[in-house]
């Protein structure tokens, strides 16, 4: 992180709620507060439902407007003023600027296309000055670890394995360069020896390209070596934040503390997973 620089990411009282029939809309996220730099990893953690996603989504506008209805005092991304693009406009930063990866490639990937067309695709739309398409989609086949990538060009998705199929998800989105990577919960379809592989090839592929990375998870067992800063959202608010040793080994929150008792660990024994106490939380939870 270069603290020199303006902030890549700066968003300021974001709230998302989602319309519903006959009923006030749901707020999803409330009024949330996030400064991101330059070169910085993040790792946003909470529970399914607590809003980590839709507001991963709402930094491109992929949310369909309506239902959602997205307010912020400022919403700053990679130097766009988000609320105030229009639909060309958010085309064009999406894949170029800001990317992102999916925890289900299955279903990301267009089953009836090979691996070349879906990657031209993206070339053709954010960088059309590369000449020699092959060349270029075969060198990020090979940055991210997929063997033969030049046989695999011509395969579709189903004849690849999950894990690989998530390596193209990866080299999909970062073929654009872009300044920020969003990985929203991209190993949860995996098996732990896979998922372990594709967070050390992310961490290694943020390193040497010098990109920002927001990861999405549930999992704090996974963040350690890809994170430099972690939030723990709770029902649509930032209950705890700050540097991931910090948090792993010294959580405040009683939610952050609940979180971190979920994970499997070597050589001890637990005959039942510790149990939340919303209630509790909800009267004691601090509003960062």
């Amino acid at each position: 992180m270069t603290p020199n620089l303006a902030p890549l990411l700066e968003i300021k009282n974001l709230r998302i709620r989602f319309k519903r029939y006959g009923a006030e809309p749901a707020e999803a996220v409330k009024g949330i507060n996030l400064t991101m730099m330059p070169g910085e990893s993040i790792a946003v953690v909470g529970e399914s439902g607590s809003g980590k996603s839709a507001t991963a989504l709402a930094l491109a506008r992929l949310l369909p407007e309506p239902p959602a209805l997205i307010t912020a005092d400022q919403m700053s991304v990679v130097g766009h003023d988000v609320l105030n693009l229009s639909e060309r406009q958010l085309r064009r930063m999406r894949g170029r600027d800001i990317a992102y990866i999916f925890q289900e490639p299955t279903t990301s990937l267009n089953p009836v296309l090979t691996v070349r067309t879906q990657l031209a695709e993206a070339l053709t739309l954010h960088r059309p000055d590369v000449k020699d398409q092959d060349a270029e989609i075969i060198s990020w086949l090979c940055q991210v670890g997929i063997a033969e990538p030049e046989k695999r060009l011509r395969a579709y998705p189903h004849e690849l394995s999950g894990g690989m199929q998530q390596r193209v998800m990866i080299a999909m989105a970062l073929c654009c360069r872009p300044q920020l990577l969003i990985a929203d919960e991209p190993t949860t379809a995996l098996d732990v020896t896979i998922q372990k592989q594709i967070m050390e090839l992310l961490a290694e592929l943020r390193r040497s390209l010098g990109m920002s990375l927001i990861l999405i998870t549930h999992n704090l067992g996974i963040i350690q070596n890809v994170a430099d800063r972690v939030l723990v959202m709770f029902r649509g608010e930032i209950v705890e934040q700050g540097p991931v040793h910090e948090i792993l080994t010294s959580p405040k929150h009683p939610y952050t503390q609940a979180l971190l008792a979920c994970v499997p660990r070597m050589g001890t024994k637990q005959h039942r997973l510790r149990t939340i106490d919303y209630s509790q939380l909800e009267s004691t939870a601090p509003r960062l």
